[in-house]
């Protein structure tokens, strides 16, 4: 395939010479990466010299791909390099013919940076692989200071890792450890993001960056209660400390008897539990759909009696960690808030569910305080420096 180019690229240096910059390969030990579910290094299609890091979501979505989406996931270093430059492989493997969104997001220290967005060059729903570098240098400086940066990648696409190039002097130092609590959020569309501008738009998104966690979503469009059993036993092999999950708008789109509804919710609460008997589980009943907005089947039930179902298991439970959140709470019934597609959010509404939620979901008793530290390349902590 084409769509790689070399990596081994030169720039001009201040003085105006120029210099061959430095690979840092994808695997390195001083590259961290949290809000997975899996990962694997894998051969450049192109060349199998080359490798990339690649992630999934082990469920499977059949004709989309979304699978191969990874909200939100993110890649860390710290570095004092002056010039930076990540690689990311959008590859063939997200197929909805109906949706896509590629745009990815940056931060420096701790701090978004819309200069440092990225996406693919082709923005059709149908797209050719595509390898994006992203500039992330930092400008003019006086004399190199370290920086933590992070890459989130996007919520509806299909992107590898291929590695950054840095300039020669460049010294890494290894990122702190991620976030002692874990947060999975498991749902449908409106949990993988739809219809938000960008990943950091996203509920999931917004409610790590809010309580400082490391957030996992586990949102696939179209996702209705009938997996929803087996889905525990993948959410529950990722040992959160919070949860949460939405799911009932496309039991109701699809109508989904009631009885099965609740059926497949309950078996899906008790397989969690029985794995997890502490973690902090939130159950949110479905969002507000403004009443002039059905979908073209039509529904023979009403919303709410899905929602209903919700609160009987959560009052028979008995169960101190489970939580019931009304949906409709989160967002004001206002369409403006929501899609033309009613029943996703917009970024308005993304924004004003996840600051009300957040404060309903309580901080965990106990975390994992040594989770997912970077390797210490060096051994002592000291810099390391790319040959």
């Amino acid at each position: 395939m084409k769509h790689l180019i070399t990596l081994l690229i030169a720039v001009a240096t201040a003085a105006g010479q120029c210099e061959t910059l430095t690979t840092v390969a994808p695997d390195d030990p001083m590259i961290d990466f949290a809000g997975y579910v899996h990962k694997e290094l894998i051969a450049a299609p192109d060349n199998p010299d080359r490798k990339l890091v690649r992630f999934d979501r082990t469920l499977d979505m059949p004709g989309t791909g979304y699978r191969w989406d990874n909200p939100g996931v993110c890649i860390r270093f710290r570095t004092d390099a002056t010039t930076i430059e990540a690689f990311l492989n959008y590859n063939e493997l997200h197929q909805s013919k109906t949706a896509r969104n590629g745009a990815g997001a940056c931060s420096v220290d701790g701090v978004i940076k819309p200069e440092h967005a990225f996406q693919s060059q082709a923005r059709s729903v149908l797209r050719s692989p595509e390898l994006v570098r992203v500039d992330l240098s930092p400008g003019r400086v006086q004399a190199p200071v370290f920086h933590d940066y992070e890459i989130f990648l996007p919520y509806a696409d299909s992107v590898d890792f291929a590695g950054l190039k840095v300039n020669p002097e460049a010294r890494f130092e290894p990122m702190k450890a991620r976030a002692a609590t874990r947060y999975v959020a498991y749902g449908d569309s409106i949990t993988q993001g739809f219809a938000a501008s960008t990943i950091d738009n996203t509920y999931p998104f917004l409610i790590g960056k809010a309580k400082g966690w490391e957030t996992i979503d586990l949102g696939f469009g179209g996702r209705s209660s009938f997996p929803a059993p087996a889905d525990a036993d993948v959410l529950a092999s990722l040992k959160p400390e919070v949860v949460t999950v939405l799911l009932g708008v496309n039991d109701w789109m699809g109508n989904v008897p009631l009885e099965r509804y609740g059926a497949n919710m309950e078996k899906f609460l008790s397989t969690l539990r029985a794995a997890l008997p502490q973690t902090s589980v939130y159950l949110l009943t479905p969002l507000w759909v403004p009443p002039n907005w059905s979908h073209p089947s039509g529904q023979e039930n009403d919303l709410d009696f899905y929602r209903q179902i919700l609160r009987d298991i959560v009052a028979a439970g008995n169960d101190p960690n489970l939580h019931l959140i009304e949906g409709p709470d989160l967002i004001d019934p206002d369409a403006s808030l929501f899609d033309r597609v009613a029943v996703h959010p917009n970024d308005d509404g993304f924004a004003m569910m996840a600051e009300r939620l957040a404060t309903q979901m309580e901080e965990p008793a106990s975390g994992d305080p040594s989770r997912g530290a970077a390797e210490d390349a060096a051994g002592k902590g000291e810099p390391v420096v790319r040959q």
